[in-house]
């Protein structure tokens, strides 16, 4: 996958055919490249391939589950620091604060508007952005 070095690499990984190629596009009409995941065992693959600079991550995938992926990219010392965004239907307190329990940056329910992502995209990338 022919990744540009000079943007933000942003790992989506959602089992939805639909909901993936939708983000992808609108992603990478902001600027963005863009690796795609359809499970959890293939984005931690992926995060670890390419070092993303951001996961937006379902929570209802198959095998792995979304938290239990981002427990697994926490606990990995090559992908601890990469910011987690969840994007997913689960939208009740309970699953939110699990959610954010496990180190993610940011919860967003489905459906969402496409600006409200790109502002908690941009909020969360520059918070993780190296000091000068």
């Amino acid at each position: 996958m022919e990744l540009n070095a000079t943007s933000k690499k942003i790992l989506i990984v959602d089992d939805d055919q639909t909901m993936l190629q939708s983000l992808e596009q609108r992603l990478k009409s902001w600027g963005f490249a863009v690796l795609t995941a359809k499970t959890g065992e293939e984005a931690l693959h992926q995060a670890q391939e390419h070092s993303p600079n951001l996961v937006l991550l379902d929570i209802m995938l198959p095998r792995m589950k979304g938290r239990e992926l981002c427990a697994k990219l926490k606990e990995n010392a090559s992908t601890a620091n990469v910011p987690v965004i969840f994007l997913t239907a689960l939208g009740l307190p309970d699953h939110i604060r699990a959610g954010m329990n496990l180190g993610a940056e940011d919860y967003l329910v489905k459906p969402f508007e496409p600006e409200t992502l790109r502002q908690r995209i941009d909020l969360c990338l520059k918070r993780h952005e190296p000091s000068s």
